[in-house]
Protein backbone atom coordinates (compact mmCIF):
# COMPACT_ATOMS: atom_id res chain seq x y z
CA UNK A 1 0.00 0.00 0.00
CA UNK A 2 1.35 3.39 -1.00
CA UNK A 3 1.82 5.69 1.99
CA UNK A 4 1.85 8.98 0.11
CA UNK A 5 -0.18 10.73 -2.55
CA UNK A 6 1.56 13.24 -4.79
CA UNK A 7 -1.65 14.76 -6.19
CA UNK A 8 -1.55 17.86 -3.96
CA UNK A 9 2.14 18.36 -4.64
CA UNK A 10 1.58 17.98 -8.39
CA UNK A 11 -1.19 20.59 -8.21
CA UNK A 12 1.01 22.97 -6.24
CA UNK A 13 3.83 22.57 -8.78
CA UNK A 14 1.48 22.91 -11.77
CA UNK A 15 2.26 19.36 -12.85
CA UNK A 16 6.02 19.95 -13.01
CA UNK A 17 7.39 16.51 -12.14
CA UNK A 18 10.93 17.87 -11.91
CA UNK A 19 9.90 20.22 -9.09
CA UNK A 20 7.96 17.45 -7.35
CA UNK A 21 11.09 15.28 -7.47
CA UNK A 22 13.13 18.11 -5.92
CA UNK A 23 10.68 18.38 -3.05
CA UNK A 24 10.71 14.60 -2.62
CA UNK A 25 14.51 14.77 -2.43
CA UNK A 26 14.27 17.49 0.22
CA UNK A 27 11.99 15.31 2.34
CA UNK A 28 14.35 12.39 1.82
CA UNK A 29 17.32 14.44 3.02
CA UNK A 30 15.69 16.51 5.80
CA UNK A 31 13.05 14.10 7.09
CA UNK A 32 15.42 11.63 8.76
CA UNK A 33 16.88 14.46 10.86
CA UNK A 34 13.36 15.41 11.98
CA UNK A 35 12.73 11.78 12.92
CA UNK A 36 16.05 11.74 14.82
CA UNK A 37 15.08 14.94 16.65
CA UNK A 38 11.84 13.37 17.85
CA UNK A 39 13.64 10.18 18.87
CA UNK A 40 16.33 12.03 20.83
CA UNK A 41 13.71 14.12 22.59
CA UNK A 42 11.81 10.99 23.59
CA UNK A 43 15.03 9.32 24.77
CA UNK A 44 15.72 12.42 26.89
CA UNK A 45 12.10 12.56 28.07
CA UNK A 46 11.88 16.07 26.64
CA UNK A 47 8.22 15.65 25.75
CA UNK A 48 7.69 19.27 24.79
CA UNK A 49 10.52 19.21 22.25
CA UNK A 50 9.27 15.89 20.89
CA UNK A 51 5.95 17.61 20.24
CA UNK A 52 7.61 20.58 18.57
CA UNK A 53 9.70 18.34 16.32
CA UNK A 54 6.62 16.29 15.40
CA UNK A 55 4.83 19.51 14.48
CA UNK A 56 7.59 20.41 12.02
CA UNK A 57 7.52 16.97 10.40
CA UNK A 58 3.71 17.02 10.21
CA UNK A 59 3.80 19.98 7.82
CA UNK A 60 5.90 18.07 5.30
CA UNK A 61 3.81 14.94 5.66
CA UNK A 62 0.63 16.90 4.98
CA UNK A 63 2.01 18.13 1.65
CA UNK A 64 2.40 14.52 0.58
CA UNK A 65 -0.98 13.55 2.04
CA UNK A 66 0.57 11.04 4.41
CA UNK A 67 -2.51 11.26 6.58
CA UNK A 68 -1.82 8.28 8.84
CA UNK A 69 1.71 9.48 9.59
CA UNK A 70 0.48 13.05 10.03
CA UNK A 71 -2.10 11.85 12.56
CA UNK A 72 0.68 10.17 14.54
CA UNK A 73 2.57 13.47 14.55
CA UNK A 74 -0.52 15.30 15.80
CA UNK A 75 -0.82 12.83 18.67
CA UNK A 76 2.87 13.20 19.57
CA UNK A 77 2.59 16.97 19.25
CA UNK A 78 -0.48 17.28 21.48
CA UNK A 79 0.66 14.80 24.12
CA UNK A 80 4.14 16.33 24.18
CA UNK A 81 2.78 19.85 24.55
CA UNK A 82 0.51 18.73 27.39
CA UNK A 83 3.21 16.48 28.91
CA UNK A 84 0.84 13.50 29.06
CA UNK A 85 0.52 9.96 27.68
CA UNK A 86 4.25 9.34 27.41
CA UNK A 87 3.69 5.68 26.57
CA UNK A 88 1.48 6.75 23.66
CA UNK A 89 4.13 9.19 22.46
CA UNK A 90 6.66 6.37 22.42
CA UNK A 91 4.40 3.86 20.65
CA UNK A 92 3.19 6.43 18.13
CA UNK A 93 6.78 7.34 17.40
CA UNK A 94 7.71 3.72 16.65
CA UNK A 95 4.84 3.54 14.16
CA UNK A 96 5.73 6.96 12.71
CA UNK A 97 9.38 6.06 12.19
CA UNK A 98 8.58 2.74 10.52
CA UNK A 99 5.98 4.36 8.27
CA UNK A 100 8.26 7.23 7.37
CA UNK A 101 11.08 4.90 6.36
CA UNK A 102 8.67 2.91 4.18
CA UNK A 103 7.20 6.07 2.60
CA UNK A 104 10.68 7.35 1.73
CA UNK A 105 11.53 4.01 0.14
CA UNK A 106 8.34 4.23 -1.90
CA UNK A 107 9.25 7.77 -3.00
CA UNK A 108 12.72 6.63 -4.01
CA UNK A 109 11.17 3.98 -6.23
CA UNK A 110 8.51 6.23 -7.73
CA UNK A 111 10.81 9.15 -8.45
CA UNK A 112 14.06 7.23 -9.04
CA UNK A 113 15.79 9.16 -6.28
Amino acid sequence: MKLFDSELMMDMMDGNISEVKKIAQMLQSLGPQMIDDIEKAIDNEDWSFAGEAAHKLKTSLNLWQMDKLSDLCVSIENNGRDNINHVNIESNFVELKEGFILAIEQMKEEYSL
